[in-house]
């Protein structure tokens, strides 16, 4: 296959330059105004409908827990252990579906994967409604798995096509921070429906996946149109020649040079990555504890003594406070341009979360404990896939590193969803979550001297990295050096 001729249907980055006879200076003020304006618009547009689109992905994925506590287990005669069954089958779905997401993203524009799959979850998410035993509820969720892996493991793979490596862990907070507000708006509207809507025939918790469902299809349809595939496909109404010049030469200089549809040497560089096994182990780490708090935070709450309305409104302060700290910490990530500290950072906050759970019978402590784990699981999210995109180089590796990230991560999540059967205390729920946040610090802490080590190797061989020109970065992604090139340096 040529490097050029490749249709935009089909590529995402274009090898050819459609602003060829665009004059924009190399440097100085004017540069930057227009970079200035570029990322204005990109901020506005790009990644505040992303995080809509996630919105409604991460309140579709968690409403099964509000759900419980509007009659869902009753309404479809659940028992014994269907109701943590039906969640494990979502992470099922989700974890097969990552590897082949990411092929189909090669060779089809982001804007038809997302919009696709969205409609397909939030058919999924509705026709839960209509469920009747267990059989029906496992089905619609195991699907909705599959078709939810569409957004999640893409949006970073999107980011990347516009953003540079320093600018992206603030960017992807604001991506992932809507399931935050998924969290706190799923309280919401379940202490709403509650509170204010009765139907004939319709129970509350068959209200909730309609009313939470059905906008998600609608939302999908729009995604197909209105969603920027690539700097190459950026609209004349968008941006002026000169910001659309700009935006190429920055997904140049981010490594995105690299034309293929499917590389195969980069597929099998992914695998034999190391850094991609150090990243796994911390996101393990991470859903196992994350699956668990999304789906029983309501459960918990009511424990701790609250009427089931009440405990859906008690479920937002929580996720109000994961907000804070997931901005926080990401935009120092990116000031500070370090990941592997801020990921152990929050990882210690979880811990201290966690212990106050087990410790305490007390209901302050344990709410207290509940925010907690909260502001420390949340801000890891988009650390970790802003690491895995910043330190693989070429389109195939970025994306099966996020691919592989995401497909362990999902894998192990199924623990989460079966650990919480020991009311009200949770003894054992708490005590793996603490033991999987300890592996996080330790394997984040682990890799940041790695990186750290590699680097400080490379700058006594080569000295100090040059910028590589695009016709350079392809050359060496041809020649399959990727990240190992003498100019690259991993973020620590």
């Amino acid at each position: 296959m040529s490097d050029s001729g490749i249709s935009e249907k089909r590529d995402h980055i274009s090898v050819e330059d459609p602003t060829d006879d665009v004059y924009v200076p190399d440097s100085g003020p004017e540069r930057e105004a227009i970079v200035k304006r570029l990322k204005f618009k990109l901020d506005i547009r790009l990644v505040p409908y992303l995080a809509l689109l996630y919105l409604f992905n991460a309140l579709d994925r968690g409403n099964i827990g509000n759900a419980r506590l509007a009659g869902l287990e009753e309404g479809t005669h659940l028992k014994g252990n269907d109701f943590y069954n039906a969640l494990s089958l979502f992470f099922a779905g989700y974890t097969i579906s990552q590897v082949p997401n990411m092929f189909i993203l090669k060779k089809v524009t982001p804007s038809v994967l997302v919009g696709v799959t969205m409609i397909m979850w939030g058919i999924c998410s509705t026709s839960m409604a209509a469920t009747k035993n267990f059989s029906g509820l496992a089905a619609t969720r195991f699907f909705m798995g599959i078709f939810e892996a569409g957004v999640g493991p893409a949006a970073p793979i999107i980011l990347s096509f516009f953003y540079l490596r320093h600018e992206l862990a603030w960017r992807t907070a604001l991506f992932y921070g809507t399931s935050t507000f998924a969290g706190a708006f799923g309280g919401l509207i379940a202490y709403g429906v509650a509170k204010n809507l009765t139907h004939e025939s319709l129970a509350p918790w068959q209200l909730l996946f309609i009313i939470e469902g059905i906008p998600t299809i609608f939302l999908g349809i729009i995604t197909i149109f209105i969603l920027p595939n690539s700097p190459e496909t950026l609209e004349r109404w968008f941006v002026t020649p000169q910001e659309k010049k700009v935006a190429i030469q920055r997904s140049r200089s981010g490594h995105n040079t690299d034309s293929s549809l499917l590389d195969k040497k980069q597929l099998l560089a992914a695998f034999k990555d190391y850094k991609n096994i150090f990243t796994c182990l911390i996101y393990i780490g991470l859903n196992i504890p994350l699956a668990s708090y999304t789906s029983f935070l309501p459960t918990i709450v009511k424990l701790m003594g609250y009427t089931d309305a009440k405990a859906q409104l008690m479920t937002v302060p929580p996720y109000a406070c994961a907000i804070v700290t997931l901005l926080l910490v990401c935009w120092n990530s990116d000031r500070t341009q370090r990941r592997g500290y801020h990921v152990a950072a929050s990882a210690a906050l979880a811990c201290i979360g966690h212990i106050m759970l087990i410790s305490s019978n007390r209901v302050g402590a344990n709410y207290t404990g509940a925010c907690f784990v909260a502001m420390g699981l949340y801000p890891i999210i988009p650390l970790m896939l802003s690491w895995v995109s910043n330190n693989n180089v070429g389109h195939t590796k970025r994306a099966v590193g996020i691919a592989l990230l995401n497909t362990f991560g999902q894998c192990f999540a199924t623990v989460g969803t079966q650990i919480y059967k020991t009311p009200p205390r949770f003894f054992m729920g708490y005590g793996v979550c603490l033991a999987f946040t300890v592996v996080m610090i330790v394997v984040s802490l682990a890799l940041s001297f790695v990186l750290k080590r590699e680097n400080a190797r490379r700058d006594e061989i080569y000295g100090e990295p040059k910028p590589l020109t695009p016709e350079e970065q392809q050359q060496a992604i041809e020649n399959g050096v990727y990240d190992d090139h003498p100019s690259f340096r991993y973020f620590i």
